[in-house]
This record gives C-alpha cells, structure tokens and sequence, in this order.
C-alpha cells in the first residue's frame, strides 16, 4: 500500500502543512515493505502494532501477524533504523489477563533486546473495554507495574491515556457501540 500511503505523507507534510517530524506512520507489518519504505529515508516516524511478545501470542491477536513473523518483522524493523537512523515505535495493547502480565513484560524487553531494540519506545495503550468484547481493560496497577518492568530494564515507554471512557467514546467503543453488524473475524 505504499503506493497509496507515500503521496498521504507527502500530502500532510506538504499541503497541509504537518513537519514530517510529526507525523507517524502506523503499520501491523506487511512484508518486503519496510525496506523499501526505509530506502525512501522519510522523516516521519515508524509505529509497529506488536501487541504481544511472542509469535504464538501475536498471531492470537492480530491475525495477519501468521504472514510476518515477529522475529523477520523486528529484523527488518533495525534494518530501517540502521538506514534511516530514526527510533521506531512499537504499539503494544494491553489486554487485561492476555498480555499485561510480568512474564510478557520481561519476555518483550528480551525480545527486543535480541533484535537490537534495546533503545526502544513502547506505547502502552490499555484496551478499551466494549461491550460483547472477548477482552477487557488491564487494571491501572497492571499497567504501571508493567510500565515500570520495562523502565527498569532501560525501555523507554509511555502509557497512552484514554479520554473518552466514560461516554463508551474511546478508541474502539464508538464503532462498537454504533456498528450494527457484528464483524466476522
């Protein structure tokens, strides 16, 4: 989708008027992409939905994660750090019970270490409970002690605060709530 999404940036950064320093551009991973996107060299920043620590566990929450395996995704993740010299970022949902536990923390600061990500962010995003949903939000406590398992380990990470919970109008609730169809998975 490349073809698509480049002439986007360019147009935020452009035409709009958006420091291309200010711009992230978020992906699950498709592969053979992020080589080609690093050789444009863009000044934007890299977001990798990684979700899990693990393949068994990512492939559990994100479906097309079967096509690219953490491991080749996180290789080629240094590889564009190695060529654009700009830090990328992994997204990681926290789902309350799934993946929020000490063991995922430790296990995801191992994973990224081994893949030559130990200068690293990770944005912490707490799920947000919906109704009919198989998840459910990870208790603040489990969100600050795994927040503070990957600073103790030199991972550099923020929590993204939701706004909008208590009008079910957060991230992921408003399209629930409203969708009329249920989604097939």
């Amino acid at each position: 989708n490349l073809r698509n999404v480049l002439p986007a940036l360019r147009s935020m950064n452009k035409d709009v008027g958006i420091g291309a320093r200010h711009l992230t551009l978020s992906t699950v991973g498709v592969p053979n992409t992020l080589k080609r996107l690093a050789e444009r060299n863009l000044q934007s920043t890299l977001a990798v939905s990684l979700h899990a620590p693990n393949q068994k566990l990512r492939e559990q929450l994100v479906p097309s994660a079967k096509a690219y395996p953490i491991e080749a995704l996180l290789d080629d993740c240094a590889k564009y750090f190695a060529v654009t010299r700009r830090r990328v970022s992994f997204e990681y949902a926290l789902l309350g019970g799934v993946n929020d536990q000490m063991e995922h923390a430790d296990e995801l600061v191992s994973t990224l270490r081994k893949h030559g990500h130990g200068g690293a962010h990770v944005n912490l995003i707490p799920w947000n409970s919906v109704e009919g949903a198989e998840f459910r939000r990870p208790s603040a406590a489990a969100v600050r002690s795994f927040k503070h398992r990957l600073e103790t380990a030199n991972v550099q990470c923020t929590i993204r605060i939701s706004r909008g919970l208590d009008a079910a109008a957060a991230c992921g609730q408003l399209r629930n709530a409203n969708q009329k169809i249920p989604l097939t998975t």
